[in-house]
């Protein structure tokens, strides 16, 4: 998954679920909170984010 922050792109693997979750918010332009794992080499977790 490639996520950016700022100007800056970062690319890190990630499961089925989030992928999934991913895919359904980038078709309704839904931002999302991650979660990285240790030592942030892998998204664990996508949430939408609460207005």
């Amino acid at each position: 998954m490639t996520y950016g922050v700022g100007n800056t792109q970062n690319t890190l693997p990630t499961n089925y679920e989030v992928y999934r979750q991913v895919v359904k918010a980038y078709s309704q332009r839904t931002p999302l909170q991650l979660t990285l794992g240790v030592n942030d080499n892998s998204v664990e977790k996508a949430e939408p984010v609460s207005k």
